[in-house]
């Protein structure tokens, strides 16, 4: 997560930035904002600043079947919250879509 980011929603949240370890009622807090935050999306950027991540779920942490997690019941990824990367030109739009479709019809228990 970008710093200026965690730092903002730290600050939302009122907890102290540089904690070590938060309570539970500062975690539960501090994903209830998370989840709850409205973002506005101002715009595009051009194709040609088009951009990837990597990193994320690790694969060994998800069953390749259903995309659900390994770890904890209920709990599916797709997409780029997994640690698959790949060139730009299509390929992590095609692991977006299949993998979404597959943790999609498995978590709707299709």
């Amino acid at each position: 997560m970008p710093h200026r980011l965690s730092k903002k929603l730290l600050e939302l949240a009122g907890i102290e930035p540089g904690l070590r370890a938060l309570s539970r009622a500062q975690r539960t807090g501090l994903a209830e904002l998370v989840f709850a935050l409205p973002v506005k999306i101002a715009g595009i950027k051009p194709l040609g600043e088009a951009m990837v991540t990597c990193g994320g779920v690790e694969l060994r942490e998800v069953a390749p079947q259903t995309m659900a997690s390994k770890l904890i019941p209920g709990l599916f990824f797709a997409g780029e919250l997994l640690d698959l990367d790949g060139i730009s030109g299509g390929y992590n739009l095609t692991v977006a879509f299949a993998t979404g479709a597959v943790a999609g019809a498995a978590a709707g228990g299709l």
